[in-house]
C-alpha cells in the first residue's frame, strides 16, 4: 500500500542581515550546545553506556542533575534537544560498529557456522551484548532463555566473547564535534510574529526577533543554522505532506544509472546529460584546492573561502540533479520505477583524477532525490539485484560483449547501447521478481 503522507524539509530564511551582536548570541547558544553534545559523547558514548542510550531518557535525567545546563545557563529548550541530538549520533556509531563487526564475521574463514549463528543472536539479542561487552551474567526472560541456551550449544563460548568485545574495541569510536554550526529548538523556544520568528535567548525572559522572507508558521521542532561571515540564518522545518496522485502515471521504467549522464531508460532515453559537467567541476575544485588549505586552521579566512567555494559548486550539482529527476518522471509518468541495487564503490584504477571522480560521485544523493521525488507522486521504486546485468543481453539473455559503449550479442545479433541493454534488464528483472 503506498503511504499517505511523507515528510521532507523546507527552508525559511532571514530577510535583513542579522546585526553582528545578535549572531554573537546565536553562536553562544550553538557553542553551548556542541559542548552538551560533546558531554554526552565523552560519558555515554563508551561500552558503559550501552545500557542507558535506550530509550534515552535516564541520560536524560543524569544529564539534569550533572549541573551542566546550569553552568552553561542555557535554556532547556536547547539543552534537552542538544541532549538528544547526541544520543541518536551515538546509536548511530553503534550501528555503524555492528555493520563491521558483522561484515569481519562474514569475511573470517575461521568463524564456523556456529560460531557465527551465536555471534548474531547476541548482537542482535540487546540484553546479551550489553551483558558480554560488560562482563556480566546473561539474564534473559521468556522463550529469549532458551533460544539463548540453543545458540551457546557446540560453540566456546568465552573465545566468542572475547572476539566480539575485541571487534567491539576496535571500531567502536566515540563521536566528537568541532562544529557549532547551529542548534535544534523546540515548540517552547520560538514563536512567529510580526513577519518574523522570536527564538529564546540565553538571558531570562529575552527574546530575539529575526525578520523572515515569508509569512509561513510551524509549531515542530526546527534547526536553526548559522552563517557568521554572512550574517544569515536559515530554518530547517521537517513538514508532514500529502502524497500527490498524479493523473496519468502508468507505466513502467528500468534505469541505468552512470557518471558521465545520470540516468537511461529501457527505451533509450537520457537524462542528465550534463551531470558530469557539474561532478568534474566539483572534483577538480576539491583536488585543486583542498590541498592548500589543509594546513589552515578551520575557522581561517582561506578555509572559509574554500568551504564557500565547495558549496556553491555541491549547491550547483544537486540543483541539476533535483531538476534532471523532475524532468524525467514529468515526461516518462512512470508508475514503477526499476533501480539497480547499486554495489559498493571502488576504485577505477585508472588515474588519481579518475579516482577522485568515481569516489566524490554523489549516487547516494541522487538515490535518495529520486527516492523522495518518487514518494511525493505516489510511484513504486523497486531495486534489483545488478549482479551480471550489463553483460547480459535484454533480448535473450546471453553474456554478450561491450565495445566502445555499445552492447553486443553474438547469440542472437543484437546491437544496443551499453546503458540502454543495462536498463531494460532491469526493467526485465524488476517485472520478474528477481
Amino acid at each position: 500500500m503506498p503511504l499517505e503522507k511523507i515528510y521532507k524539509t523546507i527552508f525559511q530564511f532571514n530577510k535583513k542581515q542579522i546585526p553582528t551582536r545578535d549572531m554573537e548570541k546565536l553562536k553562544e547558544i550553538a557553542e553551548d550546545c556542541q559542548k552538551v553534545r560533546n558531554y554526552v559523547y565523552e560519558r555515554y558514548g563508551g561500552i558503559g553506556g550501552l545500557t542507558k542510550i535506550y530509550p534515552g531518557y535516564t541520560v536524560q535525567n543524569e544529564m539534569t542533575k550533572s549541573g551542566l545546563r546550569e553552568r552553561l545557563g542555557l535554556p532547556s529548550v536547547y539543552f534537552h534537544l542538544a541532549i538528544f541530538d547526541a544520543l541518536g549520533d551515538i546509536k548511530s556509531q553503534w550501528t555503524r560498529t555492528k555493520k563491521n563487526i558483522e561484515k569481519n564475521i562474514r569475511a573470517n574463514e575461521l568463524v564456523t557456522p556456529e560460531d557465527k549463528h551465536y555471534l548474531r543472536f547476541v548482537m542482535k539479542q540487546s540484553r546479551c551484548f550489553e551483558a558480554i561487552l560488560n562482563n556480566r551474567k546473561v539474564v534473559l526472560q521468556g522463550g529469549w532463555t532458551e533460544a539463548y541456551h540453543s545458540a551457546c550449544t557446540g560453540v566456546d563460548m568465552h573465545r566468542l566473547n572475547q572476539y566480539l568485545r575485541r571487534q567491539v574495541r576496535r571500531h567502536l569510536v566515540k563521536p566528537y564535534t568541532k562544529i557549532a554550526e547551529g542548534f535544534t529548538v523546540s515548540p517552547k523556544g520560538y514563536r512567529y510574529a510580526d513577519h518574523g520568528i522570536y527564538l529564546s535567548m540565553k538571558e531570562s525572559r529575552k527574546r530575539l526577533f529575526i525578520m523572515l522572507t515569508d509569512n509561513n508558521c510551524y509549531n515542530r521542532q526546527i534547526y536553526i543554522r548559522l552563517f557568521p561571515e554572512e550574517g544569515n540564518i536559515s530554518i530547517n522545518v521537517p513538514v508532514e505532506v500529502r502524497q500527490k496522485h498524479p493523473v496519468g502515471y502508468e507505466g513502467e521504467i528500468g534505469l541505468a544509472l552512470g557518471m558521465h549522464c545520470m540516468f537511461v531508460t529501457d527505451r533509450g532515453t537520457v537524462y542528465g546529460e550534463q551531470y558530469m559537467r557539474y561532478q568534474s567541476a566539483l572534483t577538480d575544485y576539491v583536488r585543486e584546492k583542498l590541498s592548500g588549505h589543509r594546513r589552515n586552521a578551520r575557522y581561517n579566512p582561506g578555509m572559509k573561502k574554500y568551504n564557500a567555494g565547495r558549496m556553491r559548486l555541491e549547491a550547483a550539482l544537486h540543483n541539476y540533479v533535483n531538476a534532471q529527476i523532475n524532468r524525467m518522471l514529468d515526461i516518462e509518468k512512470p508508475r514503477i520505477v526499476y533501480f539497480p541495487k547499486l554495489p559498493a564503490v571502488s576504485k577505477a584504477g585508472v588515474n588519481k583524477k579518475v579516482n577522485a571522480s568515481v569516489g566524490m560521485w554523489q549516487r547516494g544523493f541522487i538515490k535518495s532525490r529520486l527516492v523522495q521525488k518518487c514518494w511525493e507522486r505516489s510511484i513504486k521504486l523497486v531495486e534489483v539485484f545488478a549482479g551480471g546485468i550489463s553483460t547480459e543481453c535484454c533480448e535473450c539473455g546471453a553474456v554478450g560483449t561491450k565495445d566502445e559503449n555499445v552492447f553486443c550479442c553474438e547469440t542472437c545479433g543484437a546491437r544496443k547501447p551499453e546503458r540502454q541493454n543495462t536498463a531494460a534488464n532491469v526493467l526485465k528483472r524488476g517485472r520478474l521478481g528477481s
